[in-house]
């Protein structure tokens, strides 16, 4: 069979053509890559969602011409982010991006309705600026009548599928990171809905990953000249479906490291963490495919080196990643260090301002605004302290020994971080997929369409067509050093 995979990231959106064959021997190719760009509308940065659905036709109606049978379409995204769909008139609000200024505070104005402690007994999700429940105390703050009336709200992925199908409906994944769902009840929460004065008639009903949605909507068969594809949901949480896709043995004692514009730290559970522990670690208990939990930490990954590539492309200077990689790994090791979850790093205008501004602040050297080998150097031992952080976490939070962890995503190109990870760490590191989130997509459509029948037969897969590079760890001592001072430079953030 044949899968159209259709991967939302905040940076770019990857649309992938993927084939189980009967041998089982999973094939995946590049269709086509759109940068992600946003529009400022009603004074809000918006994602635009009707430009990621143009181009999805665009590739599948390419593909019908060229007679490539697709059999399902699938799409992941990030979280937190939803439209807003007016069910009488037809009118859907555009998702305003999560690091928009409209939650700026608000934080503070959840705590005076509920506590996070008790909030977190009833979601098990982190302390977050930027939640799903933030976002709909701001809108209603703007728009005070704004979710009455025949309401309903759908995340990224969900309402892409949903403009494909026409059916309503949120995958558990992408669901339980909105701050409003209860895991353990696999339902959304009512408590937090009438203690926030949210309708309830605004939640969608909630389905598992490998759910087969339905077909196309007829008219859109009609337009775009298909009659055989149906839309499978993926676990619609981006790194739900990587997770799906790490390599791991079937009796390793393993954790994963996801990496993109976020680094997520976690953990695969048979049920939730310890509520106590991962509580006061920050750490969300958020839902995976087949039943299982995922235990997170999240950590502030490349946006840093993101953003500080958009500026310095401003100025003139345009490297590709791999030519800035080389530049860091012949910079000066430990030359500064940054908190990398630090305030003014989350949407800053100009992000190689704020971090030569944060080293001068506390009294450390500060490398030139183009010396790009030093800063990016600076960026990535400063993640690698943070993924180190998140580790010794995850193993207080479950009790767990861990022997490896599996580094997957587009930052596992870079061998200096894989290698500084195994030094800090001190156990083997193996990098797993690149393109860990559509493979995962991919392969749980696999088993939403009859393809593959457990998870072990996915890790199966997944094991025989991924080359890992392993990488031993070597000398523990100096980061030892680094990270005393990160903890002091940091203040327990």
């Amino acid at each position: 069979m044949n899968y159209l995979v259709v991967d939302v990231g905040s940076s770019s959106v990857k649309i992938c053509l993927a084939e189980l064959t009967e041998g089982r021997v999973f094939q995946m190719k590049d269709i086509y890559r759109l940068p992600m760009t946003r529009s400022f509308i009603n004074g809000h940065l918006s994602t635009n969602v009707f430009l990621i659905y143009d181009c999805i036709c665009w590739v599948l109606g390419n593909l019908v011409k060229e007679n490539v049978r697709i059999d399902s379409l699938g799409i992941d995204s990030w979280c937190s982010d939803f439209c807003l769909m007016d069910l009488d008139t037809g009118s859907v609000l555009p998702p305003v991006f999560y690091r928009d200024k409209r939650t700026d505070g608000y934080m503070n104005k959840v705590e005076e309705k509920m506590s996070y402690r008790e909030i977190y007994n009833l979601t098990t999700q982190r302390k977050m600026p930027d939640s799903t429940l933030t976002q709909l105390m701001a809108y209603q703050d703007e728009y005070a009548d704004g979710l009455k009336g025949n309401k309903k709200i759908l995340f990224i992925g969900d309402f892409l599928m949903y403009l494909f199908t026409g059916k309503i409906c949120s995958e558990a994944s992408v669901a339980s990171y909105s701050q409003m769902y209860n895991l353990k009840k696999s339902a959304f929460e009512d408590r937090i809905f009438e203690t926030f004065r949210i309708p309830g008639t605004i939640q969608p009903p909630v389905i598992p990953a490998g759910t087969v949605i339905g077909p196309i909507r007829k008219d859109l068969q009609d337009f775009l000249g298909t009659d055989e594809t149906v839309v499978t949901a993926p676990a619609v949480h981006d790194t739900s479906s990587a997770a799906v896709a790490v390599p791991a043995g079937k009796d390793e004692k393993w954790a994963f490291l996801a990496t993109g514009s976020w680094f997520l730290m976690g953990m695969e559970l048979e049920e939730t963490a310890d509520v106590q522990k991962s509580y006061e670690h920050q750490m969300s208990n958020t839902a995976l495919a087949f039943g299982h939990v995922l235990l997170k930490k999240n950590i502030m990954g490349m946006w840093l080196l993101q953003e500080c590539k958009r500026q310095w492309e401003k100025e003139g200077i345009k490297l590709e990643y791999g030519d800035i990689a080389a530049k860091a790994e012949a910079a000066e090791p430990f030359y500064a260090l940054i908190d990398t979850e630090y305030p003014d790093f989350y949407h800053p205008d100009d992000m190689v301002k704020e971090i030569r501004k944060y080293l001068k602040i506390t009294g450390q050297r500060v490398p030139e605004k183009d010396d790009l080998g030093q800063i990016t150097r600076i960026i990535y031992e400063s993640i690698v302290l943070r993924s180190a952080e998140a580790f010794d976490m995850l193993k207080d939070v479950t009790g767990k020994e861990i022997e490896v962890l599996y580094v997957i995503g587009g930052a596992n190109r870079v061998a200096m971080l894989n290698q500084f990870l195994a030094d800090i760490l001190g156990i083997t590191v193996r990098t797993g997929p690149s393109e860990a989130s559509s493979m995962g997509n991919a392969l749980i459509q696999a088993y939403g369409m009859g393809e593959l029948g457990t998870e072990e037969e996915i890790r199966e897969v997944v094991r025989s067509c991924t080359v890992c590079t392993e990488f031993s760890p070597g000398r523990k001592d100096a980061w030892d050093r680094q990270k005393e001072k990160y903890k002091g430079l940091c203040g327990g953030r």
